[in-house]
Parts: C-alpha cells; structure tokens; sequence
C-alpha cells in the first residue's frame, strides 16, 4: 500500500498544473514511506533544479523533511 502511494505521489509530480505538482512535492516531503523509495528521492532531488523556483523550493523543503 505504502508502495502505492508513493508511486501515486511520484507520478503527479509529473503533471503540467504546478500546484498539483508542489502539492505532490509536499505530500512526498511528509510522507516518511519515501524516505526508503529510491525513485522518490531521486525525482525530488530533480525537481530541486526545476526553473519554477516555487516548484524548486518545495522540493529542497520536502528533501529536508526526509
């Protein structure tokens, strides 16, 4: 289930809508299941150099949840 989750969360990190996207970014920065998810790590730490800052910003605070 956790699996599941995560997945669901990655993949709308995905989507064209940014608040979607930064919501996504959020819920994977609470979501303490990510910490072990390799996949989630690595799209946050990709999403870090987005050139939306507030999408970029959200993921360097969820990282640092983790």
């Amino acid at each position: 289930m956790e699996n599941n989750i995560v997945n669901t969360l990655i993949n709308l990190t995905n989507r064209t809508n940014d608040d979607i996207k930064i919501a996504a970014i959020n819920a994977l920065g609470e979501y303490k299941a990510a910490i072990g998810h390799k996949t989630a790590i690595e799209r946050l730490l990709l999403l870090c150099k987005d050139p939306n800052k507030n999408i970029a910003i959200s993921a360097i605070n969820s990282i640092s949840k983790l």
